[in-house]
């Protein structure tokens, strides 16, 4: 390379490993042959990935076998040149995917990687293997601590076939300078084990743990390997947050925690315990019997329990049939697909944004007792057709009515083919004077229809029931053969044609009205996210950008109705 025009190459090492900190790893890979100083820089660099995948192809097994050993002579020698020039390692990655008994043939070369990035004081160290299954726990790559045990470890992240064994029970294993600690389907020979580990970490802040198995070598079959029953955090001033999942009972005393994201394992009750966290900001519980764990009055008491919370999300959680949501913090609350709960009040003067996801086929009455006049809501359902009559029944009982003019309300609609199900409680959708009466129609600012897969016969049965209650400002459709097909993106633009071509005189809802939204309609305005800057015209405009676009653009089309 000229030396005049190559003036990157003069800048101090620290910059230049910087900007491969921020390239893809294959065009770090390829600065290497730019010049000598280049090749330099990229083998000092002190992020080290090492992935089979990148050099390991499929083939016969004398060719796969010289792959393996070529594979491992790279990351030794990566390893080697660090270690004798007295470099440290900011970070180390190692991702396998080879066959278990392939893995098998390894681990020693493994353990070798990992004591010499322990040497060069590593301060990142990520191991990922293949995901652990329950027939075979001797096949695990047993995980010593002398291996980790670096003063300089700051972060260890441990997921797939790795076996915990009993020395990390020793009193004098201890992860002095350890911060973030992330454990996803591994195996411990002991259940004590992590909670030694992690009360011999007086620095951490962060602790994952996903789906930890322990191994019983009395068992048999199945039963040598079961998920980790309890868990007990106490102790720990740092700890600022913890992501558990698949544990059955979880204690946590930390009187500095912010932050609690708890999973439980759909097949077992399980019970937390973490009243003590005073400090609490944001609480997320997932696949919880809600009605099981607390009582039907806690969620009156959030603000003496947690008076800083300003997040609470519950996720597939069974609930009490009335909820009574209490608390002058809270700022954001999601309830996502929680069942047998009927009705919901929320008395949040600080709420600022209130998400509610729902597939089921019962809608609960919502309403806000005190909220802030900057509240967002987003609304989604998932549905099926002819029961897209009960959005005009939620619409009735949110109150106030006045927030939904900030709802974003995502509908999946989905029609059965077998016409059996339009019993006779739907007939009216067929019958326009059979339409219920309307109530004021409140306006809603995005209407996001996420999915319609039926037959075209059913289209106009769709435009009648999702706009007889209210009326969007805009309405995105995503273009996808799972979701919305182009079809019905045509039919529902020529629908929006028509409409204002008759200003609202076709439409049914004015059998009992005088007039309705439709009557006003007068400007539709058809964007892609796609592209951008193209506004759609006419309706032939609309078929060339829609003939453009392919499913893989995953492209929403836009109407801005005026």
């Amino acid at each position: 390379m000229d030396e005049k025009m190559d003036q990157i190459s003069g800048l101090p090492e620290t910059i230049l490993h910087d900007i491969l900190s921020r390239l893809p790893k294959k065009d770090a890979i390829k600065t290497s042959v730019l010049s000598k100083t280049w090749r330099e820089i990229f083998d000092t660099f002190p992020i080290l990935s090492i992935c089979d995948r990148e050099s390991i192809r499929r083939s016969s097994k004398r060719k796969k076998d010289q792959q393996i050993k070529t594979f491992l002579d790279y990351g030794k020698q990566r390893l080697l040149r660090f270690s004798e020039q007295g470099l440290a390692i900011k970070e180390f990655k190692v991702k396998l995917s080879l066959t278990c008994y392939e893995l098998q043939l390894i681990y020693p070369d493994v353990d070798q990687w990992l004591k010499l990035a322990s040497e060069c004081d590593v301060q990142t160290l990520k191991l990922c293997l293949p995901t652990l299954k329950k027939d075979d726990p001797c096949l695990c790559y047993i995980l010593h601590p002398g291996v980790i045990e670096a003063r300089s470890l700051n972060k260890l992240v441990l997921k797939g076939r790795i076996r915990f064994d009993k020395e990390f029970l020793n009193p004098s294993v201890k992860f002095s300078s350890l911060c973030v600690l992330s454990l996803s389907h591994v195996l411990f020979d002991d259940e004590g084990a992590i909670e030694h580990a992690i009360s011999h970490c007086p620095l951490i802040e962060h602790i994952t743990l996903k789906w930890c198995h322990v191994y019983n070598p009395q068992g048999a079959g199945d039963m040598q390997i079961s998920l980790m029953k309890s868990v007990s955090m106490h102790g720990l001033q740092k700890l600022k947050g913890v992501d558990i999942r698949g544990v059955q009972n979880v204690y946590i005393d930390a009187p500095n925690i912010e932050k609690i994201y708890y999973g439980a394992d759909s097949y077992e009750p399980s019970k937390m315990n973490f009243d003590s966290c005073g400090n609490l900001r944001a609480l997320t519980l997932m696949n919880m019997k809600i009605d099981f764990l607390f009582t039907d009055t806690w969620f009156l008491h959030l603000s003496s329990k947690f008076p800083f919370l300003e997040s609470l999300e519950l996720v597939e959680c069974s609930m009490f049939e009335n909820i009574n949501i209490s608390t002058s913090q809270l700022k954001a609350l999601v309830l996502s697909n929680c069942s047998t709960m009927d009705k919901l009040e929320i008395d949040t003067p600080n709420l600022l944004s209130f998400r509610y996801y729902y597939a089921g086929d019962d809608l609960p009455s919502i309403s806000f007792l005190s909220c802030s006049n900057r509240l967002e809501v987003d609304v989604r359902f998932n549905m099926i057709h002819p029961r897209l009559y009960q959005l005009g029944k939620f619409v009735e009982q949110f109150k106030p009515q006045k927030l939904l003019t900030s709802l974003s309300l995502s509908i999946r609609t989905c029609i059965p083919s077998d016409e059996r199900f339009y019993d006779h409680e739907y007939r009216f959708w067929e019958d326009p004077y059979s339409l219920p009466p309307t109530l004021p129609v409140p306006s809603i600012k995005h209407l996001v229809i996420r999915s319609v897969r039926e037959d075209k016969s059913k289209y106009s049965l769709i435009m009648n029931r999702l706009f007889y209650g209210w009326c969007p400002e805009t309405i995105s459709l995503s273009l996808n053969p799972s979701h919305c097909t182009k079809a019905f993106i045509e039919f529902f633009y020529w629908w929006l044609l028509e409409t204002k071509k008759a200003k609202g005189k076709f439409c049914s809802y004015c059998y009992h009205k005088s007039k309705c939204w439709l009557h006003g309609l007068k400007d539709v305005k058809v964007t892609s996210s796609v592209k951008n800057d193209v506004n759609v015209v006419d309706f032939v405009h609309l078929k060339s950008l829609l003939c453009g676009l392919s499913s893989s653009d995953n492209a929403n089309i836009s109407f801005r109705l005026k």
